[in-house]
């Protein structure tokens, strides 16, 4: 798939201030593009300002320029805004605003889904995680990738990748990883921050998860859920949530886990993994989210019983395909 680098640099080239965002929910491969990108932009020199509309969540506190991530800026007309591992202005929040209003738009996404349009769309669906081209992006505008961008560019793809356990790993994304632990980055030490450095309200939020377990399609489907009384009564947040999916999947003969959970006002946010090649970008695309073939999400704006069965009946129709 040929990307417009090129094109990419240039814009980054002969832009003063740039704005960047990952979308909402930031997850490892937002936040570790948004980072790096920012670290490499201001080494040529020039004004990066880093937002994210939820914040940085804590497993993702330690990396490097975490601290100047904020949620929005009331400054409008930036020269460039990069979009990164989203398609759609629609997901970057309340910062969606200052990144409309700058003169170049730019996608960076390894996500296949259409999306709203922009200036330079940088698309590649083979990537394991839009860290990969973050890094190639940075390397061709000749800045040397340090210490603390090659930590956030690795973070990206160990984040996507599972720790290279997902089938979205390629020889590619072992070939920029080995480039980046050259550089001084550690996959065990992300990992152990990122996987096993969780407080003690998200592993309360998880046992709520897990006992609410429910199988359907010969078992073939399960999922969890989580009510708004769960993320009260355990004192957890909305980043706790990440990775409980994973768990609904993990189960032996299971094709299709998912996660339901409580948005307060929005509905409910679903979170879609699958395996052998069941596609749930579909069916989240049907509620009007999107993702990759084996991991999706949506936000559905019914009640929590009402929600699961409207995607219980997606994924099964999709199953019957």
């Amino acid at each position: 798939m040929r990307v417009p680098y090129r094109l990419a640099t240039d814009a980054i080239l002969s832009a003063d201030s740039v704005v960047l965002a990952g979308h909402e929910n930031a997850d490892g491969d937002s936040l570790g593009c948004v980072l790096a990108l920012t670290l490499a932009i201001r080494a040529l020199g020039k004004r990066a300002v880093p937002l994210s509309t939820d914040g940085v969540p804590e497993i993702y506190r330690w990396m490097p320029g975490q601290e100047d991530i904020r949620p929005t800026t009331d400054e409008r007309g930036f020269d460039l805004a990069i979009v990164c591992d989203t398609s759609a202005y629609a997901r970057l929040g309340a910062a969606a605003e200052p990144m409309r209003s700058a003169r170049v738009g730019m996608r960076l996404d390894h996500h296949g889904d259409l999306g709203d349009p922009f200036d330079i769309a940088c698309v590649n669906s083979k990537a394991a995680a839009t860290g990969e081209m973050a890094y190639q992006l940075i390397r061709r505008l000749g800045v040397p990738i340090t210490l603390e961008m090659a930590e956030c560019l690795l973070c990206a793809i160990v984040t996507d990748t599972g720790s290279f356990r997902f089938m979205n790993t390629s020889p590619s994304t072992l070939q920029v990883s080995a480039d980046l632990m050259r550089r001084g980055a550690c996959p065990a030490y992300i990992s152990e921050l990122v996987f096993e450095s969780r407080s003690p309200a998200s592993v309360r939020l998880l046992a709520r998860a897990l006992s609410s377990l429910q199988f359907a399609h010969e078992q073939q489907v399960a999922w969890v859920r989580l009510t708004a009384a769960d993320f009260a009564e355990t004192e957890a947040s909305d980043a706790d949530s990440e990775g409980v999916v994973n768990h609904a999947r993990s189960m032996r003969g299971v094709r299709v886990g998912m996660l339901f959970r409580e948005a307060d006002d929005r509905g409910v946010r679903v979170s879609l993994r699958s395996r052998n090649g069941v596609d749930v970008a579909a069916v989240a695309r049907q509620f009007g989210g999107g993702g990759h073939v084996m991991a999706a999400g949506c936000t559905v704006p019914m009640g929590l019983a009402d929600a699961e069965a409207a995607v219980l009946a997606a994924v099964e129709a999709q199953l019957g395909r």
